[in-house]
C-alpha cells in the first residue's frame, strides 16, 4: 500500500514538473514577416486600418513607445495566450493585458485592456481595443521598413 501511495505521489510530482516546464516554454507569438493589414477598434478612436511591415524580430507585445516596459508575462489560455505588460513614462504608468488568438501566419485577433495611472486629461482610466491582423503577402508596402 505504501509503495502504491509513493508511486502516486511521484507521478503527481512528475506531472506538475512537466506542467511547470511547459508553462516556462511559452513564448510570445510571432507574426509571419511581411505585409499585414491591422484593423483596430476602440471607443476613443473608432475603427482604424493600418498597413504594417513586420520583420523577423517582431514583438507583438511591445508598444510602439516600448521604453520603460516590463518583460511580458505570458499565460497560456487554451488555444489563446494572454500577455500582460506594464510601461512607465513621464505621463505615468500604462498597463496592458491582451488576449491573442489565431495562427499568426495568416491572421490573428486580439482584445486589449489598457489602464492608465493617472488617467490622461479628459479621458477614462481604462480603454478597450480590439485588433484584427490579416497577412497580405511577403512584400511590404512601398517605402515601409520592418517594425
Amino acid at each position: 500500500m505504501r509503495t502504491r501511495s509513493f508511486m502516486a505521489a511521484l507521478a503527481a510530482a512528475a506531472t506538475l514538473a512537466c506542467a511547470a516546464a511547459h508553462a516556462a516554454e511559452v513564448e510570445l507569438p510571432k507574426r509571419k514577416p511581411g505585409h499585414w493589414e491591422i484593423v483596430t477598434v476602440s471607443q476613443a478612436t473608432g475603427m482604424t486600418t493600418t498597413q504594417a511591415c513586420i520583420g523577423p524580430n517582431d514583438s507583438i507585445a511591445a508598444p510602439a513607445a516600448g521604453k520603460g516596459c516590463s518583460e511580458p508575462k505570458i499565460t497560456p489560455a487554451g488555444s489563446e495566450i494572454i500577455i500582460d505588460i506594464a510601461c512607465t513614462t513621464d505621463a505615468g504608468k500604462q498597463t496592458m493585458s491582451t488576449v491573442f488568438g489565431g495562427d499568426f501566419s495568416t491572421r490573428y485577433h486580439a482584445v486589449m485592456k489598457m489602464s492608465f495611472d493617472p488617467p490622461p486629461a479628459n479621458a477614462a482610466p481604462t480603454l478597450g481595443v480590439t485588433i484584427d491582423g490579416k497577412y497580405i503577402g511577403p512584400d511590404c508596402p512601398p517605402g515601409s521598413k520592418p517594425d
